[in-house]
């Protein structure tokens, strides 16, 4: 796969289960720590900052007390915490 290819698909994906409320994105995390090694370090960055931001926002509403919550709920926000675990040390 080329690495616009890549970048593509991935970072497409990881949009889409930003906020999703479903059991698939315990799934989607796993698989994007299980690639993580194999990805180019410039869609590991655009990656990480997608994800950051997302945090963020998600912070101020949980902050806020927000029913909508940019990461979903708790359970989806824990998955995302253990893919942010890649690059949080």
């Amino acid at each position: 796969m080329s690495n616009v290819n890549e970048l593509t698909l991935w970072l497409g994906a990881t949009r889409y289960y930003l906020g999703r409320r479903t059991y698939a994105v315990g799934d989607f995390c796993e698989e994007l720590i299980a690639n993580w090694s194999f990805f180019e370090e410039a869609t590991k960055d655009i990656l990480i900052r997608e994800i950051e931001a997302e945090f963020d926002r998600d912070d101020l509403a949980r902050l806020e007390g927000r029913d909508y919550k940019p990461l979903g709920d708790n359970c989806d926000r824990q998955s995302w915490e253990k893919a942010r675990s890649l690059w949080k040390k």
